[in-house]
């Protein structure tokens, strides 16, 4: 039954006459497979939803900080702009993160701090940049000291812009992380809509994207995308992606290299994207990847390429199945279909433009509608169309999203990093934990650089640590209201093998020392022995307080994960039969597993 609702809803996804284009959450979002096994795209849409609504702080303050732990914290996050713009000092990784709705009202903008400016621009034209080669490679030394290969343009932009820098702050740097959301390979069930995200201006200093997805089942919808400095919303080894209804263009503010939207660059074509591109809107200053696809399955209907002047359109390249139908290209634009490659698969229809094929013919196994290629342009540029257009009732954008059941509870991630300021407080960003740095410890650093194993399901394992012998046996506090599983990830430099103590909490404590991923060391007692990158594993009661401490010098506490007693997907799957399949971490069937984590055989695995 629910299978033929999804269906269903999928079906009215694209019929504007059904409620404007305030849709449901369809396409390869809503799989699990290349059969359209139904995936249930709700966003962390609960019943009992946690729900917060964010103002920017306004008065020069940068607010990636305040997002990112009301992302930590809540299920769905709404934006408010009614008190200006948001300003992102550099992008924000989404590791580990699950089950999240990210909203726009009252015109909500995310802006990135650093942009370019028309001095900025004055310079690099007097550069002669654009007469260089983008495709033959050169190899010199930038003002930093650094030597680097890439294409002469390439390089020849990334001294102009250290030059730059070092006129404004005397330091040679690249302002290269001028960005917005980072959403890494351990995050699933992502939902952004109805948000306005502002970038820099495009350069070619292999900055960020505006939105890099590297997630499962996620759907970005009715955003505006302007001046990314690298792509606006690129793919790179995500899976089950479905964009409806977004703009994408660029101002005067950008310069060069204004790539909208890559999909794949899968090295050794290890993996397959499967994406659905819809009702989406390349608009002026747009020139390549509308989208670029390379390694996909792809789905382009009803977009609309209304960027004259652009270099090339939509580019389906090798080992790729496209689906192309009733998408307009307006006048002057050029190339709207393109690609080249082995193993192409393309098949064009009821386009505005010239129809193709190439290779076996293409379909996609999910239900749908679409309009006439013709009723394109009217339809996306007319109310809700495409972009932020959803306006500011937070209940209407969250309709057509599926409420589910909390079926457990909820795993948590909190990575400690650059920047953020946790000397003496606590934080409390961890659902069901409150954690707290001894007050009388006062040289905790953040950040620095690691060696080794940095990441662990694709958790950044850079944290906090001590300089001083004051450390020694300082305890951190962790006060949980929810029973369920602690893991502790250290990082080094630890050096030999040293002793965590948990100093208070213990009776009834259980738990392991994990060691690349292996179990080393049962660890009942209240001592338990680490190396560089171990992660002990602790059972918390609920409403209990706990305490650890290490005897050690510049020991680095890298991430704390928490899981409530209440999951109960991963458990069922670590249970699964010896049968040779591969599993998701919610219990799924992977037929066809990329990289990652699975259950394999009743074991957890890295693929």
């Amino acid at each position: 039954m629910k299978k033929i609702l999804m269906t269903l809803l999928s079906a009215m996804a694209l019929l504007p006459c059904l409620a404007g284009n305030n849709v449901a959450p369809w396409g390869w979002a809503t799989c699990s497979d290349e059969s359209g096994t139904a995936y249930t795209l709700s966003g962390g849409n609960f019943a009992d939803a946690k729900t917060v609504t964010l103002k920017a702080l306004g008065g020069g303050q940068t607010d990636d900080k305040q997002i990112k732990q009301a992302i930590a914290s809540n299920d769905i996050i709404i934006f408010d702009g009614s008190n200006g713009d948001f300003i992102i000092e550099e992008y924000m990784k989404l590791a580990s993160t699950k089950n999240k709705t990210l909203i726009g009202i009252n015109n909500a903008r995310l802006c990135t701090k650093f942009f370019l400016t028309a001095d900025d621009h004055t310079y690099l034209k007097a550069q002669n940049l654009d007469g260089l080669s983008s495709t033959d490679q050169y190899t010199g030394t930038l003002p930093d000291g650094t030597t680097l290969t890439c294409d002469k343009r390439a390089f020849f932009t990334k001294k102009a812009m250290m030059e730059l820098q070092h006129q404004k702050t005397g330091v040679y740097s690249l302002p290269n992380k001028a960005g917005i959301f980072s959403i890494e390979q351990s995050s699933e069930n992502i939902i952004i809509r109805n948000l306005s995200l502002i970038g820099p201006g495009s350069v070619d200093i292999d900055g960020v994207d505006l939105i890099t997805n590297q997630g499962k089942h996620v759907w970005v919808d009715h955003c505006t995308l302007v001046d990314s400095q690298d792509g606006a919303l690129d793919s790179k080894v995500c899976d089950w992606a479905t964009y409806t209804f977004n703009h994408f263009y660029y101002t005067d503010r950008s310069y060069s290299h204004a790539y909208t939207c890559g999909c794949g660059w899968v090295s050794n074509h290890e993996m397959v994207l499967h994406l659905t591109f819809a009702c989406n809107i390349w608009g002026a200053g747009c020139m390549r990847r509308l989208p670029q696809a390379d390694d996909c399955y792809i789905h382009l209907v009803n977009n609309y390429h209304n960027c004259p002047g652009n270099s090339v359109g939509m580019t389906i390249n090798g080992y790729s199945r496209a689906l192309v139908e009733g998408n307009f290209a307006a006048t002057g634009v050029k190339s709207p279909l393109t690609g080249s490659g082995s193993n192409r698969n393309v098949t064009a229809r009821d386009n505005s433009f010239a129809n193709s094929q190439a290779g076996s013919v293409v379909t996609v196994p999910y239900q749908y509608n679409k309009m006439a290629a013709a009723d394109v342009p009217a339809t996306l540029t007319g109310e809700e169309g495409a972009g932020a257009t959803l306006g500011n009732d937070a209940s209407n954008i969250l309709s057509t999203i599926p409420t589910v059941a909390r079926t457990g509870g909820s795993e948590s991630v909190y990575v400690f990093v650059k920047e953020d300021a946790h000397i003496g407080n606590s934080i409390t960003e961890i659902d069901g934990l409150t954690v707290t740095f001894d007050p009388s410890v006062t040289d905790w650093k953040s950040g620095g650089s690691s060696s080794g194993a940095q990441t662990v399901d694709g958790v950044d394992l850079k944290g906090y640590y001590a300089t001083s012998n004051a450390t020694n046996n300082a305890p951190i506090v962790i006060q949980a209201t929810k029973a369920g599983t602690l893991t502790i990830f250290f990082g080094g430099p630890i050096g030999t093998s040293k002793t965590v103590y948990m100093l208070e909490g213990e009776n009834g404590l259980t738990g392991k020392v994990l060691s690349t991923g292996a179990e080393v060391a049962n660890a009942s007692k209240p001592a338990a022995e680490i190396a560089q990158w171990d992660a002990l594993v602790y059972t918390l009661e609920a409403n209990k307080t706990y305490k650890f401490s290490v005897d050690a010098t510049k020991w680095r506490l890298a991430a704390l994960r928490y899981i409530s007693s209440g999951t109960t997907a991963i458990r069922t799957a670590n249970t699964a039969a010896a049968d040779g399949k591969f599993y998701n971490l919610q219990g799924q069937e992977v037929k066809h597993p990329a990289r990652g984590l699975y259950i394999h055989n009743g074991k957890k695995v890295l693929r």
